[in-house]
């Protein structure tokens, strides 16, 4: 197309239901505003309640006061202000992110409480341009070579990107093609932009070993292939 260009990672393929399954990402690039439109591959939080633009659902007051709570067994809301909309939204983003985050406690099966600390974890994953969590341990750390490559085309193709527009949390996200290239610098190198130990510990690194046992080998048998979206 004049307008439209593409290009795709086969991300892996996993052993699912008896059968192998195959993850795609595919980037696509138009041209005449300079944008770069991804699924999955990269995302930006912002680090305010207030400024996002994400789903509507997710920043439903009622929403992110129920999240918002020190623990489960509080029988009440706390009141609604900015400052508790903004802990429910910080609380919710690391959920989303992590599925099982460092400071979620599960103290029996009715009750959660959050430790200190959870701020601290989300300062740093917000706020800047990232491969988020569940992208880059369940599907790209299986295939670091593969996804430095797709990353090396994109920004190789397309140096004259001026914004990024994922399909989850913010959108459009002034960007370029240098800035996609540091999101992706932990192919070289998986120490850098490392997220908290922690917070993969008990939800992400688990299911990783899953995903990781069950890669598939096979090159005769044709896979099912999907586009691999967490929310």
């Amino acid at each position: 197309s004049s307008e439209i260009q593409y290009e795709t990672l086969a991300i892996g393929t996993f052993s699912f239901a008896g059968g192998p399954v195959t993850f795609f990402e595919t980037a696509f690039y138009h041209l005449p505003t300079r944008s770069l439109i991804v699924t999955d591959a990269v995302a930006k939080i912002s680090e305010s309640y207030a400024s996002s633009q994400t789903l509507t659902s997710l920043l439903d007051p009622q929403n992110l006061l129920l999240i918002a709570k020190q623990s489960t067994a509080e029988p009440n809301l706390p009141e609604d202000t900015p400052y508790q909309r903004q802990v429910g939204y910080e609380k919710t983003a690391l959920l989303i992110s992590y599925f099982f985050p460092e400071h979620e406690e599960l103290i029996d099966p009715t009750k959660v409480v959050w430790t200190d600390g959870w701020h601290d974890n989300f300062q740093r994953l917000s706020g800047r341009l990232l491969v988020p969590p569940v992208v880059r341990t369940l599907l790209y750390e299986t295939n670091l070579v593969g996804v430095n490559e797709f990353a090396n085309r994109i920004t190789t193709r397309w140096k004259g990107m001026v914004q990024i527009i994922p399909a989850h949390w913010e959108a459009p996200i002034p960007a370029t093609a240098t800035d996609l290239q540091q999101a992706f610098r932990f192919c070289d190198d998986p120490s850098l932009d490392a997220f908290p130990s922690a917070d993969l510990a008990r939800g992400l690194r688990p299911l990783a070993k899953l995903f990781s046992s069950s890669t598939s080998t096979t090159t005769t048998t044709k896979a099912t292939q999907y586009f691999f979206c967490p929310e």
